[in-house]
């Protein structure tokens, strides 16, 4: 419906419509021009609406928000860690216009500002749950948009974070439980396994005679097992047998006792996901195959799995003296 010609250096729009007028605009950008035309495009799209269809557009983004938190997100396993955004999206004066007045402006100025004072993983990850939400009201619920405005948003580069290997001073500290927290901690060095993953293990999980653990509800949805390590063995044994789940710890209890037991200890900069990275990196170094520790790790590409594994260089220093 739209044709978009450069004349004399400006960009020129004509859009028609059957049986109206042809509505013209010039424009010094072409991305301006293209902007307009689709927006052109979509008016002349909800005109040929049904009614029933067309009032579905008077809903607001915050009306998707919580229809999706109610049907759709609590089956997915990021909804522990997604769900306080839905709230504080809601909360937000994008969130509460109509979605046929909502532009992809409205949500860019919002994104820009949240990244001054916010990590940009964070910012994405914020930014993603808005683009998926839209998707499925468009793809699910029949709801009549054009397109998802946040196609025209620009998200922030989510560069990765520095990974560090472990202080011997702080592996030192964390090798030395006395406390639930401890254990779990040394656990989590001594299988690679995640927070949720420890979090949910049961003890029909553990097979103590094969010194196995048995990872069923994974981040990838792929089981595996993980050997133990006498250490392990031993942070299973200090538990309570009684307990249906072996920690007794929710993941995101596991998350603030952890938060304060680095208080404790005085440990900074370094997340529970870090040991995750450490003992990866460790099995490397014990000269454990690619295809061994992904099995370990539950990695399903290589490429993933060279993001954790980082090996100590004064060991690869030593290493390669020995060969000299």
């Amino acid at each position: 419906m739209a044709t978009i010609r450069n004349r004399n250096g400006r960009w020129h729009v004509q859009v028609r419509r059957s049986g109206s007028k042809s509505v013209n605009r010039t424009f010094t950008l072409k991305s301006d021009a293209q902007l307009w035309a689709r927006e052109q495009e979509r008016t002349i799209e909800l005109d040929g609406l049904d009614k029933p269809n067309k009032e579905l557009l008077n809903d607001t983004l915050s009306d998707l928000l919580k229809r999706y938190e109610l049907e759709i997100a609590p089956s997915k396993k990021s909804y522990h860690v997604e769900r306080h955004y839905f709230a504080l999206l809601r909360r937000q004066l994008f969130a509460n216009l109509s979605l046929k007045n909502l532009r992809a402006s409205d949500i860019q100025n919002w994104i820009d500002e949240r990244n001054k004072t916010h990590e940009p993983a964070s910012t994405v990850r914020v930014a993603g749950i808005i683009e998926r939400v839209i998707n499925i009201a468009i793809k699910n619920w029949d709801y009549p948009l054009v397109n998802n405005p946040m196609q025209r948003v620009i998200k922030p580069a989510n560069t990765a974070r520095p990974i560090l290997r472990l202080s011997t001073n702080t592996l030192q500290k964390l090798r030395n439980p006395s406390s639930k927290i401890g254990w779990i901690v040394l656990f989590a060095l001594e299988t690679g396994m995640r927070r949720s993953e420890i979090a949910n293990l049961k003890w029909p999980d553990i097979n103590l005679n094969e010194q196995l653990v048995y990872v069923s509800e994974t981040k990838n949805g792929y089981a595996r097992h993980v050997p133990l390590s006498s250490r392990s063995i031993d942070a299973i044994q200090h538990m309570d047998g009684n307990n249906e789940y072996v920690f007794g710890m929710s993941s995101n209890a596991i998350r603030l006792a952890w938060q304060r037991l680095k208080n404790l200890q005085q440990i900074e900069g370094v997340r529970f996901h870090d040991l995750r990275h450490e003992a990866i990196s460790g099995m490397f170094e014990r000269g454990l195959t690619m295809a061994e520790v992904a099995m370990l790790s539950g990695h399903r590409t290589v490429s993933q799995l060279f993001r954790y594994a980082h090996a100590d260089i004064q060991k690869v220093r030593e290493k390669l003296a020995q060969q000299e």
